[in-house]
């Protein structure tokens, strides 16, 4: 209770200062100490071996919050390795790019929006057909009294409850009293500072308040407005941008 009176505070005493803004960038990574070492384990398929390899083998990206009181945009940076060629004396030899599962989780190609002041997010994909936006719920978070210091912010626990008894855990601060994160990860009292979604970590690395790129926050327009029951009935998948 101490925790929420805290907060709570804090938004009001912020909230009589001018507008916040600016422009967020995240470190993620896949925790690599987390998973199986591929072929450790007889019994896996070598699907389950093609997945803990393609984990191991993945690099770390940055994603991008540009975010003002209301407002924000994420989006993952742009995946730049495409397919290659050699044409040398045997014929066109191409070289398929690899997939960096810490791009794909981190979110990939897609863009995250979200407006608070008409409760309104979506996500704008083209995963499955052509492109879509789909209307996404509030997330349910659980704030706790727990606390440590993130680049000198003092930042709360709050966690989701997920399958087979796991978490995900994100770190937010009132400090910075607005209530956007990555990914569509957002709702607290206070921007989110780090993420860990199982296997995933998003850290801040930088904050650029009054970043140019806030000034001009665009809404995503191309796509079939749905919601997600709606996409996940069309796509087959339950899990389909979870």
């Amino acid at each position: 209770m101490k925790t929420i009176l805290l907060i709570t505070g804090l938004l009001v005493s912020y909230g009589l200062s001018a507008q916040i803004k600016g422009k967020v960038t995240y470190r993620i990574e896949i925790i690599k100490d987390s998973i199986e070492q591929p072929f450790e384990n007889s019994k896996n398929t070598d699907a389950q071996n093609e997945v803990f390899l393609m984990m191991q083998e993945s690099t770390p990206v940055e994603g991008y919050l540009v975010f003002n009181d209301s407002i924000a945009i994420y989006k993952v940076e742009p995946k730049l390795d495409i397919p290659g060629w050699n044409n040398g004396n045997d014929g066109l030899i191409i070289t398929r790019s690899k997939i960096n599962l810490a791009w794909l989780k981190a979110g990939g190609s897609s863009i995250y929006y979200n407006d608070w002041s008409r409760d309104y997010s979506i996500t704008q994909n083209a995963i499955v057909g052509p492109t879509k936006r789909i209307i996404k719920e509030p997330k349910e978070w659980t704030i706790t009294e727990e606390s440590k210091i993130i680049d000198g912010y003092t930042c709360y626990l709050a966690t989701i409850d997920k399958l087979n008894d796991t978490k995900l855990k994100a770190w937010f601060t009132p400090e910075i009293p607005v209530k956007h994160g990555p990914r569509g990860f957002n709702g607290l009292p206070g921007l989110i500072m780090e993420i860990e979604d199982v296997v995933l970590l998003w850290t801040v690395v930088k904050i650029d308040f009054n970043h140019l790129e806030a000034n001009d926050i665009l809404e995503p327009i191309e796509g079939e407005l749905m919601t997600q029951e709606e996409y996940i009935k069309r796509s087959g998948n339950p899990f389909a941008d979870k």
